[in-house]
């Protein structure tokens, strides 16, 4: 009997023993689940932070190209957002206190505009090799000066970033600040180049 009753009491301190164990596994997880917290508002204070940077970046390239070659006060937004449980980015046009969307009325030459900054703003953020391949990237802009005037931006873009710039074009503005130029004909239905 003795030895049953050394046994219960054994097991008693064992249990004893583990409910102690487990309230100090309880609190360590406790303080995991507030370090864990805390890392994570830090985190999403520096993404927060990183996309108003990327945002304002973004909006400065994009409104100073529209201002320069369509030449209206257009302003362009970029607006992170959280939606069904990711961010999203709004991106849309700001003209005397209204909103735009890019193509809802503000014409095709405007979205080329806008298509083009954001590519090069890409490129400047990103670690990748400055090479941008483009098609027709002024096939929307109608007006002579807007076209001379995406062409400049072209180039000093360029230039000033070196970018590397392979368009696609018959807008004889942006072959006039080619350096140089390949000129293909379809020759029964095949591409060859002639000069």
């Amino acid at each position: 009997m003795r030895n049953l009753l050394d046994k219960k009491l054994n097991s008693l301190f064992d249990l004893e023993g583990e409910h102690l164990q487990l309230e100090a596994d309880l609190e360590a997880n406790d303080r995991r689940v507030l370090s864990a917290a805390k890392a994570l508002e830090i985190m999403q204070a520096a993404g927060k932070l990183s996309q108003d940077h990327l945002a304002a970046h973004l909006s400065t390239i994009v409104t100073h190209a529209i201002q320069v070659v369509i030449q209206k006060d257009y302003e362009f937004v970029c607006e992170f957002v959280e939606r069904r449980g990711s961010t999203e980015a709004d991106l849309y046009l700001m003209k005397g206190g209204h909103r735009f969307g890019i193509l809802g009325g503000t014409g095709g030459g405007l979205a080329d505009v806008i298509s083009f900054a954001l590519k090069v703003s890409y490129l400047l953020l990103a670690n990748t090799d400055k090479v941008l391949i483009i098609d027709e990237v002024a096939r929307h802009i109608n007006s002579e000066k807007q076209r001379t005037a995406f062409a400049q931006v072209l180039a000093g873009l360029s230039s000033e970033f070196e970018i590397q710039l392979i368009i696609n074009s018959t807008v004889p503005e942006l072959l006039a600040v080619a350096d140089n130029i390949i000129t293909l004909e379809a020759v029964e239905d095949i591409s060859k180049v002639v000069g």
